[in-house]
């Protein structure tokens, strides 16, 4: 586990943003804590990375803007790995050093870990995956956590409305993998079939780290399904998309929102066109928030914002406003600021917390997108 010290790399962009905005005052004062726990190496680093990228500019951004009530905003991002005891172990340190939030994790299991911690300490989480069960739970919502992505129900909707009304599907395969979000949103996917008369076929699990998946594909193309659904936010999609096409299977393929990276498009090169997934972010129509993302981001870094980035974009200002609106670090006045909030519109979508929902999204908020010529382009209309 490692501390990513990236105060210096904070000071270049605070000073790049109030170049740009001008107007604020320089916050001062005891800076406002927070933590936040990505995975930023490991397997799942095309996630982590982009994550923190992404939390350094929206710090500058926010102090850039007053800061919190005119203190400045200092996140410490720790690195879990892409492991989930690993960022339960952080989320205990977070604690103890009385940070006001926490942002993360990255993927489903950390997020799950860090809840527990984060909702025993009654300590404020933001986290970015779209696990819907990490908040609302089997006994319960956890009060202090809230999502500040779609949640697996809106995406599979939205999802399966595509591949009905445009692509035409009759017979769909879904092919998953086997941790916590692929088979969470699988069985997500099978509730949606019978709902929308889309029937799944076949479906198929592998292990998260498999780049061979030829057993698999074999009980799919033989199913006649005429769609295939890729469940997983793992790296290796990229690398099952390429066995995909080498294997002949003459299928629309669409993937859930995991797979939207860069990393993607590099890995699959030409087989990766005419790949359909869901992505928030929209790159080819941004409005005017997007816009400051995706500028911001490209200044920075020299690459273009993805989803992720704008899951930990948001989950900085909306951890802000909570911090403006409570004037208090306490965790039950956050969450309060939280769940009485108005619309509060993102570069993902517009949040809308309640005491019933800590989620907010509705299916407009997602887009369909399409790798094109090794970019992911915006479907107009979808």
């Amino acid at each position: 586990m490692r501390l990513l010290r990236s105060f210096a790399c904070s000071a270049v962009l605070l000073a790049l943003f109030t170049g740009i905005a001008g107007a604020a005052p320089k916050p001062s004062g005891a800076p406002v804590s927070i933590g936040a726990i990505l995975s930023i190496t490991g397997p799942y680093a095309p996630l982590g990375e982009p994550e923190r990228n992404a939390i350094q500019i929206a710090v500058a951004d926010v102090n850039a803007s007053g800061g919190i009530n005119g203190h400045p905003l200092q996140v410490k991002i720790l690195d879990d790995e892409s492991k989930a005891d690993t960022a339960s172990q952080l989320a205990t340190q977070l604690v103890g050093e009385k940070v006001a939030a926490i942002i993360g994790g990255s993927l489903s299991p950390s997020s799950e870990a860090i809840a527990r911690v984060a909702n025993d300490a009654k300590v404020l989480q933001v986290y970015m995956t779209p696990t819907l069960s990490i908040w609302q739970t089997k006994t319960g919502i956890r009060k202090y956590t809230f999502e500040a992505t779609p949640h697996n129900e809106l995406e599979v909707t939205k999802l399966f409305t595509f591949m009905k009304n445009t692509l035409k599907t009759q017979k769909l395969a879904v092919l998953h993998d086997d941790q916590l979000y692929g088979v969470q949103g699988t069985a997500v996917a099978e509730a949606e079939a019978k709902a929308q008369n889309v029937p799944i076929v076949d479906e198929e699990a592998y292990a998260v780290a498999a780049t061979d998946v030829t057993a698999q594909l074999q009980k799919a193309r033989a199913s006649g399904a005429d769609t295939l659904l890729i469940y997983t936010a793992a790296p290796t999609a990229g690398l099952l998309v390429r066995q995909v096409r080498q294997f002949g299977f003459k299928a629309h393929i669409v993937g859930t929102t995991g797979i939207v990276s860069d990393n993607f498009l590099k890995v699959t090169a030409k087989d990766g066109d005419g790949v359909y997934a869901d992505m928030d972010l929209d790159r080819t129509y941004p409005n005017a928030l997007q816009k400051k993302l995706l500028a911001a981001y490209r200044s920075a870094y020299n690459a273009g914002a993805n989803n992720f980035a704008s899951f930990a974009w948001d989950a900085i200002h909306l951890t802000a406003y909570a911090l403006r609106t409570a004037k208090s670090t306490d965790g039950d006045k956050l969450v309060a600021a939280f769940e009485n909030m108005k619309p509060y519109t993102g570069t993902t979508g517009t949040y809308k917390f309640t005491a019933t929902d800590h989620n907010g999204f509705n299916a407009n908020d997602i887009r369909i997108v399409i790798d094109h010529n090794g970019v992911w382009e915006t479907l107009p209309h979808q």
